[in-house]
């Protein structure tokens, strides 16, 4: 199975590649969440935000916004990505979706539910990677 429009990143050769399966996308959400929640605790521990519950889940949400904003936007991997070997990238052209596309993805991947509807999509390619113009791809094994 290929990508919607053929998208290709720099590793491939433009014949489009797999693309990344539900459970390996949510794994990498997963990790990604769980580096943010590690890391608003630790600013709460600081006293450099608030430690009441509502104040700490907003800041887990915005740094989560901010991290894949940042990643997504000149590159294809966050860390949970690059763990689960998958990419996002557009779907027009293979490479990065750039920083306005990479933060509405962010924002609506923060409210959960448009990553659901990728359950119907028949190429998985939930809300936010419709708003956005992406798609998730498995990243191709390096070859030596």
């Amino acid at each position: 199975m290929t990508s919607e429009r053929g998208a290709n990143t720099p590793e491939t050769t433009g014949s489009g590649q797999d693309l990344a399966t539900f459970g390996s996308r949510f794994v990498a959400l997963f990790i990604d969440w769980i580096a943010c929640t590690v890391l608003a605790i630790a600013l709460s521990w600081l006293d450099l935000v608030t430690a009441d519950p509502f104040g700490q889940a907003l800041v887990r949400a915005v740094l989560f916004a901010a991290y894949c904003t940042a990643l997504l936007a000149f590159g294809t991997q966050t860390l949970g990505m690059m763990l689960m070997r998958i990419a996002c990238v557009s779907a027009e052209h293979g490479g990065p979706i750039g920083p306005l596309r990479s933060l509405v993805r962010a924002v609506l991947l923060s409210l959960v539910l448009p990553a659901l509807t990728a359950l119907a999509h028949p190429y998985q390619r939930g809300l936010h990677d419709l708003a956005a113009g992406s798609v998730m791809l498995k990243v191709p094994p390096r070859r030596s």
